[in-house]
């Protein structure tokens, strides 16, 4: 006969092996497929298009613009698709990715139009260090898809300013919004519907930068 203290030792041995049996049973039904899932690929996406070159730009004001990078509202610092299906609820797709960040995309993009209205001598990115006159800064405000209705719109708003650098004088200060209805389904839909969205927000951008600076440069002038 077992003493008492053999049963109890073998009771604890024999409790011991069912936990490691449970432990053990899900990684190995996990490791033969039963149960598991296929995670989906995640997907990036990119703003690409191309930004045509002012024909009728006038005259080169012989300025440097620097562009600083852009910042953005809290919800916008990640490289994640952001959505919406009510006004006070913002959503963001699983495996949906932005190739950079919407601040990063718009810095980029802001400089390519700057750059496309011939107006100035040199548009240089800020963080280069290369010297300017004048230094554009912005912030993204809204970089979404609506949902909201029965149909799917791009929606961005940004903020900009353009600042003297001399002076510190701040010449112009603007919030532009537009929005952009989307021709199909997203992501696919939404993605081309942004980047419409931006060629005519930013397009419109530039072209009141180059107006305050060229307004600007005349008003330096006529000074004694």
């Amino acid at each position: 006969m077992l003493s008492v203290l053999e049963r109890i030792r073998r009771a604890r041995w024999g409790g011991l092996w069912m936990v490691l049996v449970l432990l053990v049973a899900p990684l190995a039904l996990s490791g033969c497929g039963v149960g598991a899932e296929k995670v989906p690929e995640t997907r990036y996406f990119v703003v690409d298009y191309s930004v045509p070159t002012s024909i009728n730009a006038g005259p080169i004001v012989p300025v440097v613009v620097g562009v600083d990078n852009f910042r953005s509202d809290a919800v916008y610092r990640t490289e994640k698709i952001v959505f919406r299906k009510v006004p006070y609820e913002v959503n963001f797709y699983p495996y949906e990715r932005w190739g950079a960040r919407p601040d990063e995309i718009v810095t980029d993009r802001m400089i390519d139009h700057l750059l496309a209205t011939k107006r100035f001598r040199e548009v240089v990115r800020a963080a280069s260090g290369v010297p300017s006159d004048y230094l554009v800064r912005g912030r993204v405000k809204r970089f979404e898809e609506d949902g909201i209705s029965n149909k799917y719109f791009a929606d961005a708003q940004i903020e900009i300013s353009l600042i003297y650098r001399r002076t510190g004088q701040v010449l112009l200060q603007r919030r532009l919004s537009r929005r952009e209805v989307a021709a199909s389904k997203p992501p696919g839909g939404f993605v081309d519907a942004m980047a419409r969205n931006l060629k005519g927000l930013l397009g419109q951008a530039a072209a009141q930068i180059g107006q305050a600076v060229s307004k600007h440069q005349r008003q330096m002038a006529k000074r004694p």
